[in-house]
């Protein structure tokens, strides 16, 4: 059974899983995206503190086992969904969240992205509203929603609840926050983990008008900005702004849209590109064995052919003595 680790990057994935590791002591996978070798090196805190681990062989085969399998199998995605499986969605205000992106995309991946890319969602994993739109659908499946703020200083009722969502009957094991250790083993991947948004360089009047223009609304909807906030900062609705910023989101969107199937086609054309190989393999072996067999047949077509004339003289020669034989030519 798989439960997904689903969140917008930097929101608090990797806190969640270590919550997990710490409290109930289950490990979860990376994740089914592609990992490069050098990345798949043995760490130790990643293994102790949030018990992560990779799949071996064809994240395919290993969804499709997970999927069908009795046991619990916890995988982390910041992908867009996939199926119904029940999640848990990490969900952090879009603000820290998206700076925190970006800088994790300069540090890690450079000249990738950029705040405006991210922003519209120009990236595999769409931008921070559809993420969470896209996770917490009530047709998508059960899922359980809980706030980065809330996993910082995760409480006895908050495990409770994740408890009673994994169906977890396990021991459980009071929550001690490992980030200042994390951080000090790796600063350029474990932030600060700011609670709640404060204004700072990174945001500037422009960049602001333009989040809260496009997920403003998300914003008061999780109560991470009063519609008054959102009123006073965005682009007036129907203004030049307001309109080519939408009008590059739905291009975006519709961009991302058409890759998404782009890949899922290229995807299926490798794996019948794989059946083929796989088939021209069995052929090639059968016509080998087939070979082989008729290669023998021959053999022993030559063998009985061989036979019937030793056969046949035989049988020329005991005519050939019982004539002699009556003719008296020959003793019996």
């Amino acid at each position: 059974m798989i439960v997904w680790l689903a969140s917008y990057p930097r929101s608090g994935n990797t806190l969640l899983r270590q919550v997990l590791k710490c409290c109930f002591n289950l490990n979860s996978c990376e994740g089914l995206e592609p990992v490069p070798e050098h990345l798949r090196n043995h760490d130790a805190a990643r293994e102790d503190y949030y018990g992560s681990y990779f799949v071996n062989g064809n994240p395919e085969e290993f969804y499709q086992q997970a999927h069908t399998s009795a046991d619990l199998v916890l995988i982390k995605s910041h992908q867009l969904p996939r199926d119904n499986n029940k999640a848990i969605y990490v969900v952090r205000d879009g603000r820290l969240a998206l700076q925190s992106f970006v800088k994790f995309q300069d540090t890690f991946h450079p000249g990738e992205s950029t705040f405006e890319s991210l922003l519209l969602g120009d990236h595999p994993y769409g931008d921070w509203s559809s993420h969470y739109h896209a996770w917490c659908a009530a047709s998508r499946g059960p899922t359980f929603v809980v706030r980065f703020e809330e996993l910082l200083n995760a409480n006895a009722n908050l495990l409770r609840q994740l408890q009673e969502f994994l169906g977890y009957s396990g021991p459980v094991h009071p929550w001690v926050n490992p980030q200042a250790q994390l951080r000090k083993l790796t600063p350029t991947f474990y932030g600060h983990g700011r609670p709640t948004w404060q204004p700072d360089e990174f945001w500037t009047e422009v960049r602001l008008r333009q989040f809260y223009t496009l997920h403003g609304a998300l914003l008061i909807q999780l109560g991470y900005a009063t519609p008054a906030d959102v009123d006073a900062n965005a682009y007036p609705v129907g203004c030049d702004e307001e309109r080519m910023l939408q009008f590059t989101r739905q291009l975006v969107h519709r961009h991302q849209q058409l890759q998404r199937i782009a890949d899922q086609r290229l995807a299926e054309i490798q794996r019948l590109d794989a059946a083929c190989t796989q088939r021209l393999a069995v052929i090639a072996e059968l016509t080998r064995s087939c070979d082989e067999r008729l290669a023998i047949i021959q053999r022993l077509e030559r063998d009985l052919e061989r036979s019937r004339r030793t056969t046949n003289t035989q049988r020329r020669w005991k005519l050939v003595h019982r004539v002699a034989v009556q003719l008296g030519l020959l003793n019996p």
